[in-house]
């Protein structure tokens, strides 16, 4: 009997090495925190040293800002230009004014005026200059800025032949949708030529409000 229970609980030397190695394997790991905690421990950021690098990066961007005079654009590729604005008084023509003289508005950069020309191009010209409004980006309070600078002369208006004008021309003009400008050819073909505004207000999906904003570009012939 004893021959058995000593037989049962006895180990070889193979078996004893790797229990050693084990034991020594856990007790590394469960002191590992503690060494670390020892030798390893986090830096304190000085906040007063954060706070001032912080103060300076802010100055820095305020004095960038105040490098550029109003209305220019600092996202421009050529950030050191200089637009010359204009005098005190000085009214631009929005239908004939290029680039340059539209940047010499107050509050408006270079960025602003290529807008401006590209939508007084896709509408043919502004007829009244609130319609500024409408060009992307352009908000109330910059209109409300610039509005006493400028004026419009409609009469320089390229107006749109609705008679012989085909669906890709007439999807150049901002104020269509889709399903307007294929009513109005739709409506063309089936009944003739327009002879004025008033018969396009038989386009069901033309209403008062759209036709009030195209009427000035309408061409009957």
């Amino acid at each position: 009997m004893r021959a058995r229970i000593k037989k049962y609980f006895s180990i070889t030397k193979k078996e004893w090495n790797g229990m050693i190695v084990l034991i020594i394997l856990i007790a590394l790991i469960l002191a590992a925190p503690y060494v670390y905690q020892s030798f390893g421990k986090d830096s304190i950021i000085n906040s007063n040293d954060f706070d001032k690098a912080v103060a300076v990066l802010d100055k820095a961007k305020k004095s960038q800002r105040n490098d550029f005079p109003e209305g220019a654009d600092p996202q421009s590729s050529n950030p050191a230009t200089v637009y010359k604005k204009a005098a005190s008084g000085t009214i631009i023509e929005l239908n004939t004014a290029d680039s340059a003289q539209l940047t010499g508005l107050h509050g408006i950069g270079s960025s602003y005026a290529m807008r401006i020309i590209r939508y007084r191009d896709r509408l043919g010209g502004f007829y009244r200059k609130e319609q500024l409004r409408e060009v992307f980006g352009l908000d109330s309070t910059t209109y409300a800025g610039l509005q006493a600078q400028v004026t419009v002369d409609a009469s320089h208006i390229k107006k749109i032949p609705i008679n012989s004008i085909t669906f890709e021309g007439l999807s150049r003009f901002p104020y269509f949708s889709y399903k307007q400008m294929n009513a109005i050819i739709q409506f063309r073909e089936q009944h003739g030529d327009y002879e004025s505004i008033s018969d396009m207000k038989n386009i069901a999906i033309l209403n008062a409000g759209i036709l009030s904003k195209i009427g000035p570009y309408l061409l009957f012939k």
